[in-house]
């Protein structure tokens, strides 16, 4: 079954709709000043794209119900991607970890019900059909790449659409499976 998973977690936590960044700006393609939405949900969900890239990891963090499951997901740069929403949303960074726990149990519920088999090797296949999906909603002004060490996910190329663009996503996803 194909989900949009950044409009269910959004419309599940009521967040407003959240803008594509325009690969050839890297801004967001509204003018609207960002909200702590448009920055916990693609931070949380690059988070997890990157944790869940082994099924013993996507299994752990599928069923932890812990408040450190941030900790999970950004290990020792929880901090700076906390201060790093926090920044780019303008508010306070008690207030984008909150959010970003509320954005991380939100994406647990979504998988728990709209996943078939819910094991750490379905969970892995699964954030790779939306790692682009992701990307076209990541601000680079979080630096996520940076922080999780992950280059790819600032690069402007990822955020494109368009026929090639997705002929090219297409090819990734299969070359990226754990298959």
């Amino acid at each position: 079954m194909a989900i949009d998973l950044i409009e269910q977690v959004r419309n599940q936590l009521g967040y407003k709709p959240l803008p594509k960044i325009d690969p050839n700006t890297q801004e967001p393609a509204s003018n609207e000043a960002p909200d702590v939405g448009n920055a916990a949900i693609p931070a949380v969900l690059a988070g997890f794209y990157k944790r869940t890239r082994s099924e013993e990891a996507a299994s752990k963090i599928l069923n932890s119900k812990d408040e450190n499951v941030l900790q999970e997901l950004f290990c020792e740069h929880t901090n700076e991607v906390i201060e790093s929403v926090a920044n780019y949303s303008r508010v306070p960074a008690e207030a984008a970890k909150t959010e970003m726990q509320k954005v991380v149990f939100a994406v647990q519920e979504v998988l728990q019900n709209h996943l078939k088999e819910t094991k750490g090797s379905t969970v892995m296949t699964f954030f790779t059909t939306q790692r682009s999906n992701i990307l076209k909603h990541l601000p680079v002004e979080l630096h996520m790449g940076e922080l999780i060490n992950d280059p790819a996910m600032d690069d402007r190329t990822n955020k494109m659409e368009g026929p090639m663009s997705g002929m090219m996503h297409t090819i990734e996803k299969i070359f990226s499976s754990s298959k």
